[in-house]
């Protein structure tokens, strides 16, 4: 059994350090405003959408492919889509789902063409917490850590995806849906597989 940390404190610790210099803000009226000025050709304002929203693309992207190098490539892909779908974009709905969404279907498209997807997810290296003062706390940690990775090696990239999507960029059931164009009852179907799965590897043998 993973020691004495639930399935959500290991996504914590898991995404802590990626997201600890992000600002939290009230972001959707600046992105509403950033994408009317990039469909009028503004590119300035596609700085400031990267700003905001590359690392949160960057962590689904790496967590999904495995690879820092393919992580940055399908960030740049999304940002560069994002500049010619730009006059698509709802104002109503999030940037950064509908940006995820992108992400993700950038992933679905190179896997589906036999692209370098293959290779095992790559570890993540989170900046140790306060408590990892603690030596042998913070090997079980970073051991049980290895175990995630491991254990959502075993979901298929759909579970895997949602799951990464809600557990660790933090995105509604229906923030999701859209961004991936599925129903939200998909969603929560996805979602409470890959739950019962993951529990179950990290937790062999035992009811989840």
């Amino acid at each position: 059994m993973v020691a004495e940390l639930s399935l959500g404190d290991l996504f914590g610790i898991w995404g802590c350090a990626a997201m600890a210099n992000e600002p939290v803000l009230d972001e959707g009226s600046a992105d509403a405003l950033a994408m009317a000025r990039l469909a009028q050709g503004d590119i300035d304002a596609l700085g400031e959408l990267y700003d905001r929203h590359q690392g949160a693309i960057r962590r689904l992207a790496v967590r999904m492919t495995g690879s820092a190098d393919d992580g940055d490539d399908i960030v740049h892909a999304t940002f560069l889509a994002a500049m010619t779908t730009a006059g698509a974009f709802d104002p109503t709905r999030s940037c950064r789902a509908w940006l995820l969404g992108i992400a993700a279907r950038l992933i679905q498209r190179q896997r589906s063409k036999g692209a370098r997807w293959a290779r095992l997810l790559g570890a993540f290296r989170p900046a140790e917490p306060a408590w990892a003062a603690d030596p042998e706390r913070a090997v079980g940690t970073r051991q049980d850590l290895g175990r995630v990775e491991q254990a959502l090696l075993g979901l298929s990239d759909a579970k895997r995806l949602v799951l990464i999507m809600s557990e660790l960029e933090g995105l509604k059931g229906e923030e999701i849906a859209r961004a991936l164009g599925i129903p939200v009852a998909t969603v929560w179907t996805r979602l409470h597989h890959a739950r019962r799965e993951l529990l179950a590897a990290l937790n062999p043998g035992e009811e989840p």
